[in-house]
């Protein structure tokens, strides 16, 4: 849970931001997309697993270990703030659009997006500032790839 604490910061603490703490944060966007038709199947969970590693070079291994606490820390979120705060403040505009592009790929690794999922990208989309014309743009790079 340090990551988290330092991701997030305390009352006494201001947070702390590593690329990695970023990266992990991202991961947590993506599980909550696979989470929100209320299953994880294999292929979403190998989807998961392939864009972290590939994309910031988080090994499988690291990524088992903390998907048991992203859950955890989805769970207890009261929103999505907390997760995009930190990327919009740390993260150019192009980052973040390539990162509605992952949610995107990740709504569609089970075969379907569904309007939950989408809801729930647009909702993060709004959070991280990109614009509805990159959201849209995202949407159709991901679903034809």
């Amino acid at each position: 849970m340090r990551w988290l604490t330092q991701l997030f910061g305390t009352d006494q603490q201001p947070p702390q931001n590593t690329q990695h703490d970023l990266h992990r944060a991202a991961a947590a966007l993506l599980l909550e997309v696979a989470r929100t038709d209320g299953e994880v199947d294999e292929d979403e969970i190998r989807h998961l697993m392939d864009t972290v590693h590939l994309r910031w070079h988080l090994d499988p291994g690291e990524m088992l270990d903390i998907m048991g606490e992203l859950e955890a820390r989805l769970d207890q979120a009261t929103d999505l703030f907390e997760f995009t705060a930190p990327l919009r403040e740390h993260w150019d505009p192009e980052t973040r659009v390539k990162l509605i592009e992952d949610m995107w790929a990740m709504a569609a690794a089970d075969g379907k997006a569904d309007v939950y999922e989408e809801h729930m990208i647009r909702r993060v989309s709004d959070l991280l500032y990109v614009s509805h014309g990159d959201y849209i743009r995202a949407k159709i790079k991901a679903m034809n790839s």
